[in-house]
């Protein structure tokens, strides 16, 4: 009975030896691939995909400005309201307070006014006045001569500012100069109920900028016209890294974050964007399809044939590349793009 027991058992553990060692060898044995994974064919072609290239680059730059004049009051009195508040630009051909309950209108030229205008009155500061009016929409011309339109222009500005029937002169007392047509106080020295003396400073403001300047331009950039964008504003860039528009400087100086910095006398290094005006319409491709590459030049082929093409950028995998007639829909890759030059 022991006997057949240990036989039993003996048989038992030679068949699970057998069956292990069955599987075994089942699982070390080399998979077979599938026919068609066999012998994958190569890839000799891809699609051509497009891309408007903005070539937009970070920059250092640097800020150049000029002390801003403070901007006084020509009424000597009580100020009897005020619409300045840091941070909120003044604005020429506004009224920006009351003294004594006389209105005080805001205006910019380019020659600072100095003296009373009235009819016949000729010189570089009528003109300067004739200009401001003329961006203001009034219909007159730059002449020089305080004439009959111009007289009745400053009518409107200073009815338009709260005076009770005005005339047609210009007191130069009842003007706030501004030396640009919308100046950001920094900070106001005069509430309702100060009173003031002719001559009292009403408000002062940041530096004026004048340009700002790209510190190194960068290298191998696509060729074209450029804007730059700087706080939030955004201009045209000159050829030599220079942008000078006035109405790029006056947002960027009407902005908080040009107002703080100005104040903080900080020293650190500012950035910004510059990219072309006009974006370049570009095809991208595979960079292992680019062949005869020299400079910015180089060739890409589609069946068969070779095309030359100039080379713009590159994105990761893919190169950036104009040519000239109609663009092929896919390029030849591999061996199918094995040419020596173009064709």
């Amino acid at each position: 009975m022991v006997r057949a027991r240990f036989l039993s058992a003996a048989l038992l553990a030679g068949v699970t030896l057998l069956a292990a060692a069955g599987t075994t060898g089942f699982l070390l044995r080399p998979a077979v691939a599938p026919d068609d994974l066999r012998a994958a064919p190569q890839v000799t072609s891809a699609p051509v995909g497009h891309e408007q290239l903005t070539d937009e680059r970070n920059v250092q730059v640097s800020l150049h400005t000029t002390p801003a004049p403070p901007l006084v009051v020509g009424l000597t009195g009580r100020v009897t309201s005020s619409a300045c508040a840091p941070g909120r630009p003044l604005r020429s051909g506004h009224r920006v307070a009351r003294i004594n309950e006389q209105p005080v209108v805001a205006l910019t030229t380019s020659v600072p006014l100095y003296r009373d205008l009235r009819s016949g009155l000729r010189g570089a500061d009528v003109r300067a006045l004739q200009v401001e009016l003329r961006r203001l929409k009034h219909h007159v011309r730059p002449t020089g001569r305080y004439d009959r339109r111009t007289a009745t222009a400053v009518r409107k500005v200073r009815a338009a500012a709260g005076t009770v029937r005005p005339d047609g002169t210009l007191p130069l007392a009842q003007v706030l100069w501004l030396p640009a047509p919308a100046v950001t106080p920094d900070a106001c020295k005069l509430v309702p109920g100060t009173f003031v003396s002719a001559g009292g400073v009403f408000a002062t403001s940041a530096p004026r900028l004048t340009s700002v300047t790209v510190d190194a331009m960068p290298q191998r950039t696509v060729r074209g016209a450029r804007v730059i964008k700087l706080m939030g504003a955004t201009g045209p860039l000159g050829d030599d890294g220079t942008a000078t528009d006035a109405a790029f400087r006056a947002k960027v100086a009407g902005g908080q974050e040009y107002r703080l910095f100005a104040q903080s006398g900080s020293t650190d290094e500012i950035t910004a964007v510059i990219r072309l005006r006009h974006p370049v319409p570009t095809l991208k491709v595979p960079p292992g399809a680019v062949f005869g590459v020299r400079d910015d030049r180089g060739c890409v082929a589609s069946a068969g044939r070779a095309y030359p093409v100039r080379i713009m950028g590159s994105r990761l995998g893919a190169t950036l590349v104009t040519m000239d007639g109609a663009a092929p829909s896919s390029v030849d890759l591999g061996t199918a793009a094995d040419h020596s030059a173009c064709g």
